[in-house]
């Protein structure tokens, strides 16, 4: 390890260098080859050490590889050796985070911090928030997020992103008035800076719903299973992946993003139901499935917005299973419209009518999957899955073909330490199973009435 009082001078990274060794792994990446892609951006950080420049992209490359033991690993390097580069400390609490390394991630947030990370570009407070469960209103982040509320040089969206950690920290000590308070400014600005239309949201339910699904299965071209995970965001989908993820014959790959892509590129050349095109599309989600790391038979995809090419997903993988995720829709929503979402898939949460709208989408869309899909689709509900955890996974196992059984403690206990969770679920992904979540909307009742209102046919 260097001494991080004389570190070493700063290398200059060869830009020949540089660039062919990036190309070369973003080939391997594209590939699937997500473990030799890592590899090789190791073997550049080895030759590399000492540019904090090159070794953040380094570390976010082998983090976007999914392999964030190894891109923590290049990040703690730089910083031993005296790199103390703002963005560096973020990266390197963003992967911690990832990680359930929740006290790491807190250190190097607040050391991004204190060095003067651009909160414009870097949503420190959010993640820092999200770090620990409040028990006090003394606790020093409250001031930090007043703080920083008072900086004028914040832009809607940064303002917005520490609304939201400020409503979820008031939430943690039982201010449900202030934390509504919090959370409706926070949307409102958040709405302020996308442009999600309703009207192309119905336009596209309705499309899907004159997708011809395959109604015979075809012949399966893989020895393995891919199993999706699918439904609204915020309703169990991180949780029931990470409870399947700990068999050995299972892969989690968390939310891949293929399938939304493949999807959109055969509609758009006309080639949905073209043999040959339907090949090439099953080839590359394949490979990034399978990937180069031990075999499985169980893949798991949990990109909950996947229920939107269900169609699709029937016509490329005959042998895939499909598990429905669904949430007292009052909870969802809520629990929807407390979170800043970094994807504009999600566009529609800061907006109790359009979360409506798409919940009523995601509705119609399943319901015609059930009724004109031939692949096998299994319902978990989120109320079933904290209150009955150990029935609920044995029938997910036995829908699945798992085998062998889960006990109550193996269903129960916290995810491992070594696997990254990404989504934005992963502190409650990481504590045991618990029942809080279960009919909170009933705390907002007072300050939130839209819950009541637009979501009546809500149970609990």
């Amino acid at each position: 390890m260097s001494d991080p009082i004389h570190p070493p001078m700063p290398q200059l990274t060869d830009a020949s260098d540089a660039a062919s060794s990036f190309a070369r792994a973003s080939e391997l990446r594209s590939q699937g080859r997500l473990e030799a892609a890592t590899t090789a951006m190791r073997e550049f950080a080895h030759r590399h050490a000492g540019d904090p420049d090159a070794m953040f992209d380094c570390a976010k490359f082998i983090r976007e590889c999914g392999r964030h033991a190894q891109a923590a690993e290049v990040c703690e390097q730089q910083l031993w050796a005296g790199q103390r580069s703002p963005r560096l400390f973020a990266l390197a609490g963003s992967i911690a985070h990832e990680l359930g390394r929740f006290d790491e991630a807190r250190a190097h947030y607040l050391a991004a911090l204190r060095t003067g990370v651009n909160i414009n570009e870097w949503f420190v407070l959010q993640a820092l928030a999200n770090t620990t469960r409040y028990t006090d209103v003394g606790h020093p982040d409250f001031a930090l997020f007043e703080t920083h509320l008072r900086d004028p040089a914040l832009t809607a969206r940064a303002r917005a992103s520490i609304l939201f950690a400020f409503g979820k920290a008031c939430d943690d000590i039982g201010d449900h008035a202030r934390a509504a308070g919090l959370l409706r400014e926070a949307n409102a600005l958040a709405r302020s800076t996308i442009a999600w239309a309703r009207g192309d949201w119905d336009r596209f339910v309705a499309d899907q719903l004159r997708v011809r699904a395959p109604q015979v299965p075809g012949k399966a071209e893989s020895d393995c299973i891919p199993v999706f995970i699918v439904g609204m965001v915020r309703s169990g989908t991180t949780l029931v992946a990470d409870r399947l993820g700990r068999d050995p014959a299972v892969r989690n790959r968390g939310e891949m993003p293929f399938i939304g892509y493949l999807a959109g590129q055969l509609a758009t050349h006309g080639l949905a139901a073209d043999p040959q095109a339907l090949a090439e599309a099953r080839r590359i989600y394949l490979a990034h499935l399978r990937q180069d790391d031990a075999p499985a038979t169980w893949y798991v995809d949990k990109h909950p917005l996947n229920f939107r090419y269900l169609g699709q997903i029937a016509s490329l993988f005959p042998q895939a299973r499909i598990i429905h995720c669904r949430r007292n829709r009052r909870d969802n929503a809520l629990s929807i419209w407390s979170q800043l979402f970094g994807h504009m898939d999600n566009d529609y949460a800061y907006d109790f009518d359009d979360i409506a709208a798409f919940g009523a989408g995601c509705d119609r869309l399943m319901e015609h999957w059930r009724q004109r899909m031939v692949l096998p689709i299994h319902t978990v509900d989120y109320e079933q899955m904290v209150e009955q955890p150990e029935r609920t996974m044995a029938g997910l196992r036995a829908f699945l073909g798992l085998p062998g059984e889960v006990g109550e403690q193996e269903a129960s206990k916290p995810v491992s330490r070594e696997y990254a969770i990404s989504s934005a679920s992963m502190w409650q992904a990481r504590q045991p199973v618990y029942r809080r979540s279960v009919a909170r909307w009933r705390l907002y009742a007072p300050f939130v009435p839209e819950l009541a209102e637009k979501f009546a046919d809500a149970d609990g």
